[in-house]
């Protein structure tokens, strides 16, 4: 039986049976972006993230630049999981007089710095003072060809599941930035997947245009909450191989650190549970498994189990056991 949905996600789906039908969408609320038809045939893509001090981070992590290139970049995995292209971003910010003009001006530097490489306009936005948190919302637009979308709801039973790179880095990093030490140079690629993660814009372009594909989106919340969204969105279950998971190589490392100040974490949970990876998600015919894996070459690609007839998601190790759910986007 599948598993309740958790509180989040049980008050998205509360709040959307609260609107109207729409009128002029073809994809609304339930994947990682909106999908509006356009004149001339491309499809118009719309995602918006909003980013709190003390729940999605923290200002000591890291830099101000490194902020806003984080708030931009979930953003643009939003467009890249339906296959797409960004092309423009506003940006809100919601400042706390604690937060210099300067301070502000290098988050902005950080949000053109991924802006300018990644080819996105930002076009306008809005600033306010707070009396509370420093909050950022952004939103990005983007284009795909109505042949190359992608959603969660395309996958089939019999259908691998794959994940591009590797998973964990991002989860480690928060366990080291809240660690109170000073984390060795060789674990730096663990704070860089937190503060300054690289959304997979060329990799899913190429997994777009395929014509494979059945189901893609982004693994922000882990495999283990992502996937979960997949099957319900496709009517289908899963079985995930616990051998299969790619641990990022950081990953062990970070918590044999971690261990020896008291933190206890494994690395499976991480990259299974840790979320904030930004790597794809994708469901297609196991045939198609190598000619997937070189599109998108340098960049892994690993087959990590299959969609099934349902509705069951489930871990196999020694056994099938159910998957829980996993990541949330809370700090406590």
């Amino acid at each position: 039986m599948p598993q309740a949905l958790p509180e989040e996600d049980a008050l998205i789906a509360r709040l959307a049976g609260l609107l109207p039908a729409v009128q002029h969408t073809r994809l609304a609320i339930g994947d990682d972006a909106a999908v509006v038809e356009q004149p001339g045939g491309d499809l118009l893509l719309i995602t918006t993230d909003l980013l709190m001090e003390d729940v999605h981070f923290r200002l000591h992590w890291g830099e101000f630049a490194q902020l806003g290139w984080k708030a931009l970049a979930q953003n643009l995995s939003d467009i890249a999981a339906m296959g797409g292209t960004p092309t423009h971003a506003v940006i809100a910010l919601g400042l706390p007089p604690r937060v210099s003009p300067d301070q502000a001006a290098e988050l902005y530097r950080g949000i053109g710095e991924l802006a300018s490489a990644s080819g996105v306009d930002i076009v306008g936005g809005d600033t306010i003072r707070s009396s509370g948190p420093l909050t950022l919302g952004v939103t990005v637009l983007g284009r795909v060809a109505a042949s190359e979308l992608l959603t969660r709801q395309g996958g089939r039973p019999g259908d691998a599941l794959f994940v591009t790179g590797a998973l964990g880095a991002a989860a480690a990093g928060v366990r080291l930035l809240d660690s109170g030490r000073s984390v060795p140079e060789t674990l730096r690629p663990a704070l860089l997947a937190q503060l300054q993660p690289q959304p997979r814009l060329a990799a899913a372009r190429a997994l777009a245009t395929a014509g494979c594909v059945t189901a893609m989106m982004d693994l922000s919340d882990g495999v283990a909450t992502d996937l979960h969204r997949l099957c319900r969105q496709s009517g289908t279950g899963a079985v995930v191989e616990r051998d299969r998971l790619p641990v990022a190589p950081v990953v062990p490392a970070a918590c044999a650190w971690l261990a020896e100040g008291g933190v206890r974490c494994s690395p499976l949970e991480l990259a299974l549970c840790g979320g904030e990876d930004f790597e794809l998600l994708l469901a297609a015919p196991p045939a198609a498994e190598e000619a997937l894996r070189a599109r998108i070459a340098p960049l892994p690609l690993t087959r990590i189990g299959a969609l099934t007839a349902g509705p069951d998601v489930l871990l196999r190790d020694a056994g099938d056991a159910p998957l829980p759910w996993g990541f949330t986007h809370e700090i406590s």
